[in-house]
């Protein structure tokens, strides 16, 4: 055997290991803020998400969906939410996706960017766009490339995103295992529909919302009250709900807000509705990104994201 003969049969085995390793390093997630593609229906769907600094692939972490809305996209939901930074303090992925764009003659401004969130005559409905199925691929997506705990997956959102989330929780809810919804409640064409599996929901609305009433819109939305009455009877939870009027940190702030609990007998699902008197269509703790006269008073006298975060985490996918 020549000497250069047996230098390529020792080389190319190291070449090899030295590509192997090469390939494993670009495949380690990295921390922070990433950008993930979907391809569906013909449409390449986008979203950004935030990986904690302590996530590591040897332990599974929860998955939290922030859905924005109407006329908003991923990089305001962030804003407005801080999911991200939560996420680093809890060690969560949180997942900001971004609608689809529809075009459509006469449409106005900013309602090219909606969800398909059940209420019929919208751009996204004509459009055909299957949000629903957007969303399971993006289980899908995290459950490849992450350790993600998919008994933990949680889905949030702000108005249209609201309303969206809901829909999610009665359309999916064999893959989530809770669901906080601001500023938005149910569809009407799509309550008559039931879950295949309990769900845990917390509500937030405010009593002076321009935007969605608190009283709902007869033939197009539900109230908060119905929407509250929707899934304590989906999760067959008791009756009477615990009352608390929280304490007002802020007191030079004219929003209070009572929460109504509902629990079932085994503790394994709540729907409990943060009821914010006074609140706008606004994120309780986010920022005055309008003036009041337009959407209505930002509550400071809790902090949304946290207080959403601390009641769904503590639930898993199929309690009962």
């Amino acid at each position: 055997m020549t000497f250069f003969r047996r230098f390529f049969i020792v080389l190319i085995p190291l070449l090899f290991i030295v590509l192997l390793s090469s390939f494993g390093l670009q495949a380690e997630p990295k921390e922070g803020f990433q950008q993930g593609t979907i391809t569906l229906q013909g449409h390449k769907r986008t979203f950004k998400y935030y990986i904690p600094n302590s996530y590591s692939s040897g332990k599974p972490v929860p998955l939290l969906f922030s859905f924005h809305g109407r006329g908003s996209h991923a990089e305001k939901q962030i804003k407005l939410t801080n999911f991200d930074q939560l996420a680093e303090k809890e060690g969560f992925i949180a997942v900001f996706p971004n609608s689809a764009e529809i075009n459509e003659p006469n449409l106005k401004s900013g309602h090219e960017r909606q969800w398909n969130d059940g209420r019929f005559d919208t751009p996204v409905n004509r459009a055909g766009i299957d949000d629903v199925k957007f969303t399971s691929e993006m289980i899908d997506y995290f459950a490849r490339h992450y350790n993600v705990d998919l008994d933990r997956v949680y889905a949030t959102g702000m108005s249209n995103g609201a309303y969206f989330v809901n829909r999610l929780a009665i359309e999916l809810s064999d893959r989530l295992a809770g669901i906080g919804a601001v500023a938005g409640t149910i569809a009407t064409p799509i309550a008559t529909q039931k879950p295949r599996s309990p769900v845990s929901v917390v509500l937030m609305m405010g009593t002076e919302d321009p935007i969605v009433p608190y009283e709902g819109v007869s033939g197009y939305s539900l109230s908060a009250e119905e929407t509250v009455d929707y899934w304590k009877n989906a999760n067959a939870l008791d009756s009477k709900p615990s009352t608390k009027t929280l304490v007002q940190p802020v007191k030079t702030d004219k929003t209070k807000v009572i929460r109504k609990k509902y629990k079932h007998a085994g503790q394994q699902t709540e729907v409990t509705l943060y009821k914010v008197i006074n609140g706008g269509h606004t994120w309780p703790g986010g920022p005055q990104y309008a003036k009041p006269s337009k959407i209505g008073l930002a509550s400071k006298q809790l902090e949304a994201s946290k207080v959403i975060w601390d009641e769904l985490k503590k639930f898993k996918r199929g309690n009962l």
